[in-house]
């Protein structure tokens, strides 16, 4: 399925050969885009390129957690939808705390 997978690297050559990522799937994408449109709170996460390369640096990984937390909020797992999302969100904010901790940037990866 297609998707962005975000993971952590200081340089593309890092990026390729990180083993741990995290998916953002298709599916999860439609529906925030959907659910959040009138939020631009999300423009952040909603508006990366399914299909390129985007590199996201402190401020940018800095949000992306807000985004995180929000989600986290927002959505209480009373769908199965609601649950994906919420592991994803949940997921990413740790990619993200772990890029900073490490001074590293996010690599988000479209297929």
């Amino acid at each position: 399925m297609c998707g962005i997978d975000f993971v952590i690297g200081v340089t593309d050559k890092e990026a390729s050969k990180a083993e741990r990522y995290v998916k953002f799937e298709e599916e999860t994408h439609n529906y925030l885009t959907r659910e959040t449109n009138k939020n631009k709170n999300f423009s952040l996460l909603i508006n990366l390129d399914r299909y390129k390369q985007t590199v996201l640096y402190t401020n940018e990984i800095n949000e992306l957690i807000l985004i995180c937390e929000e989600l986290l909020m927002k959505y209480k797992m009373e769908s199965e939808t609601e649950q994906a999302i919420r592991n994803f969100a949940q997921e990413l904010k740790e990619l993200c705390e772990e890029a900073i901790q490490k001074k590293k940037h996010i690599y988000a990866i479209g297929d």
